[in-house]
């Protein structure tokens, strides 16, 4: 075997990110990058399908992960200050390698396919996929890791809550995962949305006990220095931008919502079980076939699976016999996108009359819905939702000190910014229409 003699990687956003020689962890971090596991993250991207709104933003989910390792190691650095003596650089590595692996449960089009497959019977969250795939005893990813590191690591990253500060390096209000994709994603889209002063952020830093969501219970995790107030603000309104921008961008969300019906129609003919592939114009032993089968849900037929795959599939969807496998291939490959009728742009924000106009909608285009040709998208997003739509657990909402005791910024006499958008109704209701003639329809009742 070669000896590791260090390595070097040129990133857009961090610039040099180093894998020292000598260093055991950068060492296995790199051979870690080297497994088909990773490997296929380059096959995945990032922002699944915002590139048809942003062309630029073609990022992977590959260099993300090479990213969020290089925050890690930043934030680990920051706990060896805080902690002194009772740093474990053990517990450290760990955290540091989980960060690394945090997205490799990802399956194509990320958070479209989690909601496809609860067509197959089985919904499974990229966090349970991520720990299989590090425990699998076929994989490549165990035996580098070893039995014991594996499942610490696999236990860490499908916790709901955290069991220590070193959780807060992969998982916490300000953790690697955040460090990177903000700046990520700001460069790649192009949208800018914000300045954040990670600088003065790092430097203001520190370790507290914060609430869990189970009353009475708290945990060590990160919190803001209260000098950093306004930089925190900052940080959360770039975030809460490009939720805005870019995560919940109309086209964005209706691609998604179009992918999403296509996994759940082909899983609806596998599970049929009757001319499959003539329906999908599918080969029988395509993978999405193989995964959508009654005994297809297996680690090695998910790793099958990538953004890549489903792009090249698209032509011989768009040659099925199955209507609306057919239609929706065909618009996915074209970039012929539902169109989007919002309620907050068309009838306003006023609840009452959103609701009646949803409503009305979901009356005169019931069986147009139920054929999947009209789409409706509900999502109340606030300062803290994250990408896929869910708001954060407590131990992930941003704390800074006050009076020396950690409390959350948007506390009203803490952040007034923050407590108004933290409160802010922003309730989004969409329907995407394949046909313009519906959407036009749908204005006039």
């Amino acid at each position: 075997m070669e000896a590791f003699t260090g390595m070097r990687i040129r990133d857009p956003v961090h610039g040099l990110i180093v894998f020292e020689e000598g260093n055991a962890r950068d060492e296995l971090a790199w051979a870690l990058l080297q497994t088909p596991e990773m490997q296929r993250l380059r096959r995945i991207r990032q922002l699944g399908v915002s590139e048809f709104v942003y062309p630029g933003a073609t990022h992977t989910r590959f260099a993300h992960s090479v990213g969020v390792y290089h925050c890690a190691k930043m934030l680990v650095e920051i706990l060896k200050r805080e902690l002194g003596e009772e740093f474990d650089q053990d517990k450290a590595d760990d955290a540091i390698l989980a960060a690394l692996l945090h997205d490799i449960g990802y399956g194509p089009f990320s958070h479209a396919f989690e909601r496809a497959q609860e067509a197959r019977g089985v919904y499974k969250k990229h966090e349970e996929w991520t720990a299989e795939i590090i425990l699998n005893q076929h994989g490549n990813i165990l035996p580098l890791l070893g039995e014991r590191r594996a499942q610490r690591i696999a236990t860490m990253l499908k916790a709901e809550n955290p069991s220590d500060i070193y959780h807060a390096v992969f998982s916490s209000s300000f953790d690697a995962d955040r460090l990177d994709y903000l700046q990520r994603d700001r460069l790649m889209t192009g949208t800018h949305a914000g300045h954040i002063d990670f600088d003065w952020l790092m430097d203001n830093l520190r370790v507290a006990e914060i609430p869990l969501e189970e009353e009475g219970k708290r945990v060590a995790s990160f919190c803001f220095h209260a000098k950093a107030i306004p930089a925190a603000e900052q940080f959360l309104l770039a975030r809460h931008t490009l939720q805005e921008q870019v995560y919940l961008h109309k086209t964005t969300r209706a691609v998604a919502a179009m992918i999403s019906i296509l996994f759940g129609r082909v899983a609806e003919i596998v599970k049929g079980g009757r001319g499959v592939s003539r329906a999908t114009g599918l080969p029988a032993r395509h993978p999405l076939i193989a995964f959508f089968q009654a005994k297809g849900n297996t680690v090695e037929n998910y790793l099958a699976l990538d953004d890549m795959l489903v792009y090249t599939s698209l032509d011989l969807m768009a040659q099925a016999h199955d209507s609306l496998v057919k239609e929706l291939a065909a618009r996915v490959r074209e970039r012929r996108p539902y169109k989007t009728y919002c309620l907050s742009t068309e009838v306003g924000r006023d609840d009452g009359r959103r609701a009646e106009k949803a409503r009305n909608i979901e009356k005169a285009f019931n069986k147009v819905i139920k054929a999947k040709r009209v789409v409706k998208d509900e999502v109340e997003p606030n300062i803290y939702t994250t990408i896929g739509g869910d708001t954060e657990r407590l131990h992930k909402r941003l704390h800074v000190f006050d009076g020396g005791e950690a409390v959350e910024i948007s506390r009203p006499d803490i952040s007034r910014l923050i407590d108004t958008l933290s409160n802010f109704n922003n309730r989004l209701i969409r329907f995407y229409f394949a046909s313009e003639k519906n959407r036009e329809r749908a204005r006039g009742l």
